[in-house]
């Protein structure tokens, strides 16, 4: 029921946002591995802590990875106060291991890179975040559906854009976001 909830969130968004709002910058066009030893070592471990978190099916366990960093990861564009009481709320069971299963989920699909705005190359799963839902390979919507069921797809399709989980890590190995929506 959450996940729909981001859907109509990000929908209601997209149709107030005034087109003005919206920049001119080009985003470049993603590269897609599933092969994990192109991934920067930071990447690769920071990876890899997530999962060990999300496997012990204490979302606690995502705690001292948010505060080994300089800046918590975003986990909502409401930014609250505390990641994991957050990522425990919005999960559709009340200790988050959904939540934490989705984000294994995440890390089990291809991943796709490219620089952001400030250079620095970002890291993010799915792949599918990167590209556009009305264009899927038939592969490519064989993994959405991994993912989600026919109606969040519609969805998707419906804004242009994908507005289901996704994380990313930056080069440098830090977890920038774990999060839904726009």
């Amino acid at each position: 029921m959450h996940r729909l909830a981001a859907f109509a969130a990000a929908a209601a968004f997209l149709a107030l946002a005034p087109a003005a709002a919206q920049d001119d910058y080009v985003w470049p066009v993603p590269e897609i591995s599933a092969d994990l030893s192109v991934l920067p070592e930071p990447v690769r471990a920071t990876r890899q802590a997530l999962i060990e978190a999300a496997r012990s099916g204490d979302i606690e366990a995502l705690r001292p990875i948010m505060e080994a960093q300089d800046f918590p990861p975003t986990v909502s564009y409401g930014d609250p106060e505390d990641g994991v009481a957050y990522l425990r709320q919005v999960s559709e069971d009340a200790e988050g291991r959904q939540i934490l299963g989705l984000l294994l989920d995440l890390f089990d699909q291809p991943f796709a890179w490219h620089p952001g705005r400030d250079g620095e190359t970002y890291y993010v799963w799915p792949y599918l975040a990167e590209l556009d839902p009305n264009a899927l390979t038939p592969e490519q919507t064989v993994d959405a559906y991994r993912l989600l069921n026919a109606e969040q797809l519609g969805q998707l399709q419906q804004i242009g854009a994908w507005y289901h989980w996704r994380v990313f890590i930056s080069e440098t190995g830090e977890w920038s976001a774990f999060v839904a929506g726009d």
